[in-house]
């Protein structure tokens, strides 16, 4: 039986007109696309998912999962360079957020780890994706390390970008979103927005208008699991090769060192550090793509 047994919930949204705000800011992203990009809809057990996808029709396939009140279109900056280097890309809208993709029901949605995973491993048979590798930022991260651990057979490899999952999550972060999230006024967002994403113009010029208007746009706390940080056991299961890239000036997931050392229980790791705040394929890209291509392509 489907979890939302047909009782439809109320939208995620304060109201119509937000949501159409933010439609009209993703199409306006959408808009920017450096390459032909194709937008589709996948019917799952627990709503409707979106996925933009670019790149040649016959490239090796490539998921990609995005960071937390961020959305696909947040691969802007990295999409030529993917496509480039002969990519069929799939960027899925993380579902219980906003973006393009829909509950079911609103109080309905995968809140652990295997269910993120098994959603994920889902979309790639929709996607008709057998094996591929995974590319994730920030909260996409958290999706990535499940989706390696529900289905590892199907992930070739790992680029965790910024990712949530490595190291915990501070309770002063939990705070700031919280806040951001019950009081939604443009002082507080701005402020959390400028906190979370940096003052990098290569950031904010694309992102830093989206990311407040998803604070101030959705009605309660993102219906999504919470990334939880792996214990060394778990890291110590991931047995394929790992690309984690991490920004200096990171406020999520904190000291790039200690970051990379909590990650040294993984088997195959490499580790980048660059000069950046949280979203580090964005506000670096032109290193971050030299980064990702080569060890995609092994």
């Amino acid at each position: 039986m489907s979890p939302n047994d047909g009782r439809a919930k109320p939208t995620i949204y304060r109201s119509a007109e937000a949501e159409q705000a933010i439609i009209e800011r993703y199409d306006g992203l959408v808009a920017q696309w450096p390459v032909p990009v194709e937008e589709r809809d996948l019917e799952t057990r627990w709503g409707s998912i979106h996925v933009l996808s670019w790149g040649p029709p016959d490239g090796s396939p490539l998921l990609l999962c995005h960071a937390a009140s961020m959305a696909a279109t947040s691969w802007l900056p990295n999409a030529a360079a993917l496509a480039g280097a002969d990519f069929r890309c799939h960027a899925v809208d993380y579902i219980g957020e906003g973006n393009k993709s829909r509950l079911a029901d609103r109080d309905v949605y995968p809140k652990s780890g295997e269910e993120l995973g098994e959603l994920y491993a889902g979309v790639m048979d929709e996607l008709e994706v057998e094996r591929c590798p995974v590319v994730a930022a920030s909260a996409g991260g958290h999706v990535a390390h499940r989706l390696a651990q529900v289905t590892p057979a199907r992930v070739e490899r790992l680029v965790l970008a910024g990712p949530m999952g490595i190291t915990p999550l501070s309770l002063g972060s939990m705070l700031r979103m919280m806040v951001a999230s019950l009081l939604p006024r443009p002082s507080v967002t701005q402020r959390t927005s400028r906190w979370a994403l940096g003052t990098s113009p290569s950031v904010t010029d694309r992102f830093g208008a989206w990311f407040t208007a998803v604070l101030e746009a959705v009605a309660s706390p993102p219906r999504v699991a919470r990334p939880v940080a792996l214990e060394a056991d778990e890291f110590s299961r991931i047995e394929i090769p790992v690309l984690l890239l991490l920004g200096t000036r990171d406020p999520l997931v904190g000291d790039a060192g200690r970051a990379a050392e909590r990650a040294s229980a993984l088997p195959d790791l490499r580790v980048e550090i660059l000069e950046s705040s949280h979203l580090v394929a964005a506000e670096r890209a032109d290193e971050a793509n030299a980064l990702m291509a080569g060890f995609l392509r092994g």
